[in-house]
């Protein structure tokens, strides 16, 4: 009877428990990990939108300095198919960005007063340089 017991194969596996057990770990996890992927996701499409605001500012402030650009001008539309200070920031580039974290897809738009350059996004008026940058009070 020990002999019997020696020469049965141990069943090798997982138990449905312990599998439901990794299942529901897995699950919780991933619980907390989507929500933050779509806030970093959120987070890195707005500062590409600050990245290319500024990418545009510096051509419409080398522009100024060159004398191609208008020095005092309402919001421009920067595209192909704009006119005035937005078509030659336009042309100046290699490629028109377009808006990633504030209404995708959507256009920017220039303002240049006295040699300052501001630059916004279209759909929703939103100033993305300068920068506004948030002070905190102790």
């Amino acid at each position: 009877m020990v002999k019997n017991l020696k020469n049965k194969k141990k069943k090798k596996g997982f138990t449905l428990i312990e599998l439901i057990i990794v299942i529901a770990i897995i699950a919780i996890l991933a619980a907390f990990a989507i929500p933050k992927f779509g806030e970093v996701r959120k987070n890195a499409a707005i500062k590409s939108d600050i990245a290319n605001a500024k990418t545009i500012a510096n051509a419409a402030t080398y522009l100024i300095s060159e004398g191609t650009v208008n020095n005092d001008t309402t919001g421009d539309k920067v595209s192909a198919s704009s006119t005035g200070n937005g078509k030659i920031i336009s042309d100046y580039l290699q490629n028109i960005p377009k808006t990633e974290g504030y209404d995708k897809g959507s256009e920017f738009f220039v303002i240049v007063k006295n040699g300052n350059v501001e630059v916004y996004s279209k759909a929703n008026g939103t100033k993305l340089f300068p920068e506004v940058v948030a002070t905190t009070t102790p």
